[in-house]
């Protein structure tokens, strides 16, 4: 198979696309605890853990520079070790991907899709991004390229436009830390452990045309979908309040839902969900290309690409069943549950692989002292 390559650009809007997309649509900051007119200082105060969370997963692949975590994972562990933890990664993309794409789902059948069934939304959304990755991680890039800027500006449109009104709401933000910190503290606890979305990064390093760059490409990424948190969190509290939004399944198309501009302009949520449905594409593509790769690495496979289709099977069945209804699903990113069941993710596979790459490395440095 002819190796790809990506951009580092390309890697930041991809990135950038899948932190920010969760982040902006299901603002957990302010659904997931009590955090209510405080979620936007959660906003700020995710972004620490999760940097913690990202150098140590993503620090570990810069010291195995062209290898994707499936193949350092051997190399440390040994064969059968490592494609054990290679497969609690490749867990994680599916899963990951079957509960997003189940949100958005589940938001068109809410507002404008009643009749539809479930399958056959979430399948025509897996079909076309498992037709992207078929194609490859260039053709996912080069559709990133594409369609960040339109992402962008559909969210600040939709930031924007209640800004004339927002003057008169802005009580809903007061009083701050009225209830200390433990609210604001559970507030960031879901959107911290989101990070777990980065772990494409342990497959992707590899593509990038400078792989040492692509950490703090992550980095970056994370950093600039912080930014688009952060007002997101202030406009939606201001406007639909904080008792309305922690109650709203997803509280900022309920925000813009609920702008209307003029008697003649009105339900521009549809910009909200166009966004939405933009990032989704990139990144079930994403997780499709990375679950196949490390797979494919896993059994020993010369290329991904005949595992595309029946991945995709897998995640349409598993997203349509992966929760009973939203509430459940909201309840799945509540902090008593996601944030132990994401660091197990990132905490146990990669604390087994630091431990044996310190191990090695003392080894060997007590063999060559004698």
């Amino acid at each position: 198979m002819p190796r790809e390559k990506i951009a580092n650009r390309q890697l930041y809007f991809m990135l950038f696309l899948i932190r920010c997309n969760v982040a902006v649509a299901l603002l957990p900051v302010l659904t997931t605890a009590d955090a209510l007119q405080d979620a936007w200082i959660s906003a700020i105060v995710q972004f620490f853990p999760a940097l913690l969370l990202l150098l140590f997963f993503g620090s570990l692949g810069q010291r195995f520079v062209g290898l994707t975590v499936a193949q350092y994972s051997e190399k440390l562990l040994g064969r059968w070790a490592g494609k054990g933890v290679a497969l609690v990664i490749a867990w994680a993309f599916l899963h990951m991907a079957a509960v997003e794409v189940r949100a958005y789902a589940d938001m068109l059948i809410t507002a404008f899709l009643p009749d539809t069934p479930l399958v056959f939304l979430i399948g025509a959304m897996v079909i076309a991004s498992a037709t992207a990755a078929h194609a490859g991680i260039e053709v996912i890039a080069r559709a990133a390229d594409l369609l960040f800027p339109v992402y962008l500006l559909m969210i600040i449109s939709s930031l924007l436009i209640p800004l004339p009104q927002l003057q008169g709401f802005l009580v809903n933000l007061e009083p701050v830390l009225a209830r200390g910190a433990g609210p604001v503290l559970r507030g960031a606890a879901t959107p911290a452990l989101f990070t777990v979305q980065y772990l494409v990064l342990t497959v992707l390093a590899p593509t990038v045309n400078e792989p040492k760059r692509a950490l703090r490409t992550a980095i970056w990424a994370l950093v600039g979908a912080t930014v688009i948190l952060i007002p997101v969190a202030v406009i939606t509290v201001a406007i639909l309040g904080p008792q309305l939004g922690t109650r709203a399944a997803f509280p900022f198309f309920s925000m813009v839902r609920v702008i209307a501009i003029s008697e003649f302009f009105e339900r521009i949520e549809a910009l909200a969900v166009f966004a939405w449905g933009l990032g989704l594409f990139i990144e079930l593509a994403v997780y499709l290309y990375c679950g196949g790769r490390a797979l494919s690495q896993i059994l020993g496979m010369p290329d991904y690409r005949p595992l595309i289709l029946p991945m995709a099977v897998i995640w349409t069945a598993f997203g349509s069943h992966v929760t009973r209804n939203m509430f459940q699903l909201m309840d799945f990113f509540k902090p008593h549950f996601f944030v132990p069941y994401a660091l197990a993710l990132v905490v146990v596979p990669f604390g087994l692989l630091w431990m044996a790459y310190l191990l090695r490395r003392l080894l060997r440095g007590r063999s060559g002292a004698s």
